[in-house]
């Protein structure tokens, strides 16, 4: 399928819900629990990616945690259905229009179309129709009232979305008139995929006040847990360092020792920045050096860090100069915490543990009182070997199952845009 009319289809979905993932909705029989046979969870091990696939292949453990999971997710959608989430006129639309845009996109893909013979005639055609202009109607009021910004949009775009949403539903009839839909591999991604809407509006709605950790338990988890004071061992290691580095010893050579983010196997180097790229604190610090210089200790919600300035610039940007920095930084932090983020507090780690801790009971209490059947002994097959590889003579590939070099990390002195003031 050509990807430029692939990603047409997407973005219909995309714009009108706002949505990052897809959800079918399938007529489930009440009456009946639901229920994934070993030909189902066969079906729905060999969709998952490659690495996975494999691991499933070989590995019964495996197989048996990712139908523990899928037990799981089809016990909360059991339930989150038994109280009514799906009942709302609104959510009925959504799932309606989700449920005809994957079939829309899975029949062009089996087909090795892209959706392009659907005409604007076709399409004004379909939508002359009251009941297929009424339904477009009801899903932009929905999309309107979910998102104020789709009232700005312009008349040229609401016409594109008009198109992407008639070709959608134009290809979906098309599919089930051909039984599409009854095939065995899309009967069970209708089915997960409708669990998943269910389990997420319902954990929205419901299951997260019950969860969610009181200013008690906390106060109580912590008395019980206390934990060592962090932050003054880290600042106390960094004090030793930034002695070693004012004796005379390779500032490159201890990053590479004592660093805790992505950047310390480069000996601390940060590259080249400007203003507001880094935590203002430590923009602070660092224009402050002249090249060659040490800065003292300096303290950011990512941790304590020591700077090195090594080069300084001038760049012209939109026609007004710009100074730029190039810097090493050893940062000292908790080594268990989240690399990307600013250290947890013990507040915060005795919350994310309460939280942990109850989620998991809540889970097993509705895994317990579920009706849902799920093959625990089942078959996948191994991802399909890629093609050769068209090397030079001589060269020899890479190990089966080697990874592409990780990217560097971003470091913690370089926070996410929301996280600056």
């Amino acid at each position: 399928m050509d990807s430029t009319k692939k990603a047409l289809i997407a973005a219909a979905v995309a714009v009108v819900f706002a949505a990052g993932l897809i959800f079918w909705q399938v007529k489930a029989r009440h009456a009946e629990p639901m229920e994934l046979t070993a030909d189902d969870m066969s079906l729905l091990a060999e969709d998952t990616p490659p690495q996975m696939r494999q691991r499933l292949a070989t590995d019964e453990n495996a197989r048996k945690d990712f139908a523990k999971d899928m037990r799981r997710l089809l016990a909360v959608a059991e339930e989150a259905q038994a109280h009514g989430v799906d009942k709302a006129p609104e959510v009925k639309r959504t799932l309606e229009f989700q449920r005809a845009s994957i079939i829309s996109q899975l029949y062009l893909q089996e087909k090795g179309q892209d959706g392009s013979d659907v005409t604007e005639a076709q399409v004004d055609e379909f939508f002359k129709q009251p009941v297929n202009k009424y339904k477009f109607d009801q899903l932009l009021a929905d999309a309107k009232s979910q998102n104020p910004a789709m009232a700005e949009l312009p008349e040229e775009r609401l016409k594109e979305i008009k198109q992407n949403v008639g070709t959608i539903y134009i290809t979906e009839k098309k599919a089930v008139d051909e039984g599409f839909d009854k095939k065995p591999a899309v009967k069970v991604q209708l089915m997960l995929q409708h669990a998943r809407f269910l389990v997420q509006k319902y954990a929205n709605e419901s299951l997260q006040k019950k969860v969610t950790a009181t200013e008690d338990e906390i106060k109580a988890y912590m008395a019980k847990h206390p934990e060592p004071d962090t932050d003054k061992q880290n600042r106390a290691k960094a004090e030793e360092v930034l002695k070693r580095i004012r004796g005379g010893e390779d500032f490159a050579k201890l990053a590479q020792e004592f660093g805790t983010d992505g950047t310390k196997d480069k000996g601390g180097d940060l590259g080249w920045f400007g203003p507001g790229q880094m935590h203002p604190d430590f923009e602070k610090a660092a224009y402050a050096l002249k090249p060659g210089e040490v800065s003292e200790l300096v303290t950011t919600p990512y941790g304590v860090h020591i700077i090195k300035l090594e080069e300084r610039k001038t760049e012209t940007v939109e026609g007004k100069p710009k100074e730029m920095v190039r810097a090493r930084h050893i940062l000292f932090r908790d080594p268990n915490s989240n690399p990307f983020g600013p250290p947890q507090s013990p507040q915060d780690k005795a919350k994310a543990a309460i939280e942990k801790e109850k989620g998991q009971k809540l889970l097993d209490d509705i895994v317990s009182r579920s009706h849902v059947k799920v093959a625990e002994n089942y078959s996948v097959k191994p991802p399909e070997a890629e093609p050769a590889m068209n090397l030079p003579p001589g060269v020899a590939p890479p190990p089966s199952g080697e990874q592409p070099a990780a990217q560097p990390k971003e470091s913690p002195a370089k926070p996410a845009p929301r996280q600056r003031q």
